[in-house]
């Protein structure tokens, strides 16, 4: 369903319609939501902060600047609570890093980068223990 939502599942084999703010979805839909996945797309070997500089110089128009896109890094950082852990590498296998739920807002991060206007999460707690998954919903209010 949350697929369908965003404009992700080929529409010709479906019925009905997907209103926005009971109007029918803009044709550019999927360039103006961000969708977080349940499965994060972050780099372990790149530090939390690395992670949002890449997903901003992926994302942010060529009109935004070097400075601009450090200043967003930096404001998202520190929405999402992840000063602390910004220059810290994210982890693998074989790499300790952040914790799931710093894992979890670095990955939410990296869609906010954009600031879309409207934000699907696929199970964004999945994974996390109650405290960790506690922390990712208060981030999101």
């Amino acid at each position: 369903l949350l697929d369908v939502l965003a404009g992700r599942k080929d529409p010709r084999f479906l019925s009905g319609q997907v209103l926005v703010d009971g109007v029918p979805q803009p044709k550019n839909f999927k360039c103006i939501s961000g969708y977080v996945v349940q499965d994060d797309i972050v780099m372990g070997t790149l530090t939390v902060r690395e992670n949002l500089h890449f997903s901003a110089a992926l994302r942010m128009t060529v009109r935004c600047s070097k400075a601009e896109r450090r200043r967003k890094v930096d404001e998202i950082i520190e929405e999402l609570g992840l000063t602390s852990v910004a220059d810290s590498k994210i982890g693998t296998d074989l790499i300790r890093g952040v914790s799931g739920g710093e894992r979890k807002r670095t990955n939410i991060g990296m869609e906010l980068i954009t600031d879309p206007p409207v934000l699907f999460l696929d199970e964004p707690t999945t994974g996390l223990d109650a405290f960790m998954a506690g922390q990712v919903i208060k981030t999101l209010k």
